[in-house]
């Protein structure tokens, strides 16, 4: 899921310098990256809140897998993405920010181990998907608001363009969350979660399989969609490399914080999940909003209300927060020379870069009417393709880099680092079922497999229009050089 944590103020966004010769050592390379933009560290406790947030927020927006997979398939792909997807992509994540805790994160990774085309695409790639999933949450809010205030389709989508808008203004004015609300809107996303699961502990302790069969008519279009919309609730392990240089001890944190949220995460989707479908005969009507229903079944009308209220808190919390960032990468692209100048202009009074604002707003405003499931899919694709790069990123600096004395690295030598890279691609290459189903997400997969080709003509149109940003000399062996 998209990101949560105080963005920097735009005056702090700069672009490190550009070395004609190769620096003497690594440190001085990315020095001008690892300059902190706060005083204020994040220490462990926020560290995993914040990673909580980024990745999950709690259950919300898993219902519609089950719909699409099944009651069993879904229960089945919440244990196996953990391992398959997000462990090796967590792990990634930490052996790199070890290795290069720079501002910019995943950007760097991929442009130092594999060159600049590699890191337009990176860039590209992390648009799309983050353009895609900026416009889900407005979804996901008019949704479960429409639990407490009956909501038509058009009702929705007009008041998803007004969330739009009003994060736009916000944004605009420079309103900004404080590094201490992470806590507690974990606090209060997990707390109806677990008033539902200790309410329906009974339940769950004589859980009955879903009468359901584990596939139905059409197994690859149902593994595919299903795939996707867990894939989408348990991504972003690598999300907050890009602020790495706000973290305590990022070589040592980073880790510790995700060996504490990935259980935390793991068990906050399979218990609700768990006890929602146990005995489950029919799916016909999950959807957005379905823990709610289940929530006033069990704890009555305070406890639904409570969940659907916390699926909206989560829906605007970090839709409001990620504007701070998405907002500004086509102003930061726009100052790497690949998209038009105008976007770098900043308004005065509230230095935030309205242009850019305002051109994010139109887009997230267009995609609003597209609905969840197509917008998850293509959300994914370029995610994981995004990801993919990553994990070669990882394999060409084990080469670039080999000397990590004191850095955490992947264990189980060569082998155990191919498992990592090979894993995540493998779950992603089981999405490809959609490409042969019969349902709607056969079109979305096309469409995102069109516009990935498209990196291509995007960067050399970029390139020839714009200039690109100066060539980058090759990357040092080692951290010391």
């Amino acid at each position: 899921m998209t990101s949560w944590w105080t963005a920097p103020a735009l005056s702090e966004f700069s672009l490190p310098p550009i070395a004609n010769n190769r620096p003497a050592n690594a440190e001085a390379r990315y020095s001008a990256q690892r300059a902190p933009l706060h005083p204020r560290k994040l220490g462990l406790l926020s560290l995993v809140c914040v990673m909580y947030l980024v990745v999950s927020g709690g259950a919300y927006g898993l219902e519609d897998a089950v719909r699409l997979a099944g009651p069993r398939l879904t229960l089945l792909l919440c244990l196996l993405v953990p391992i398959t997807l997000s462990l090796p992509t967590a792990l990634m994540a930490a052996e790199l920010t070890a290795l290069m805790p720079v501002e910019g994160g995943f950007y760097f990774w991929v442009k130092t181990g594999m060159g600049q085309f590699a890191g337009f695409a990176e860039a590209y790639l992390t648009i799309l998907y983050t353009t895609f999933d900026m416009a889900i949450y407005p979804v996901l809010f008019a949704g479960y608001l429409s639990f407490v205030f009956p909501l038509g389709p058009v009702g929705q989508i007009a008041v998803g363009i007004a969330l739009v808008w009003l994060s736009g203004l916000l944004n605009f004015l420079g309103v900004r969350p404080v590094g201490f609300a992470s806590i507690v809107l974990a606090v209060f996303l997990v707390a109806p979660f677990l008033a539902l699961v200790k309410l329906g502990l009974p339940e769950l302790i004589h859980f009955k399989i879903p009468t359901l069969p584990l596939f139905g008519a059409d197994p690859w279009g149902a593994l595919g969609a299903g795939l996707t919309v867990v894939i989408w609730n348990f991504e972003g392990w690598e999300n907050l490399s890009v602020v790495s240089a706000e973290i305590e001890d990022p070589r040592r944190n980073y880790l510790r914080a995700v060996m504490i949220a990935l259980p935390i995460i793991v068990a906050g989707y399979v218990l609700p999940l768990a006890l929602s479908v146990s005995g489950a005969s029919s799916v016909a009507d999950w959807g957005t909003g379905s823990f709610s229903r289940v929530g006033y079944r069990i704890g009555g009308p305070i406890l639904g209300s409570a969940l659907a209220i916390g699926g909206a808190v989560m829906s605007f919390a970090v839709f409001e927060a990620a504007m701070l960032w998405v907002s500004r990468m086509p102003f930061v692209l726009a100052r790497e020379h690949y998209l038009p100048k105008p976007l770098t202009a900043i308004w005065p009074s509230t230095v935030t870069p309205g242009k850019s604002i305002l051109l994010c707003c139109i887009v997230f405003t267009l995609l609003v009417p597209v609905g969840f499931v197509a917008l998850v899919v293509l959300d994914v694709f370029f995610y994981m393709a995004a990801l993919a790069l990553e994990m070669i990123a990882l394999i060409r600096l084990r080469r670039l880099m080999p000397n990590r004395e004191g850095l955490f690295t992947i264990g189980g030598g060569t082998a155990g680092l191919m498992l990592a890279t090979a894993l995540p691609v493998l779950t992603w290459t089981a999405t490809f079922g959609l490409a042969i189903s019969n349902g709607a997400g056969k079109l979305d997969f096309i469409l995102a497999v069109a516009l990935g080709i498209c990196v291509w003509p995007a960067y050399v149109i970029c390139r020839r229009r714009y200039g690109g940003p100066p060539k980058i000399d090759p990357p040092p062996t080692s951290i010391t050089d």
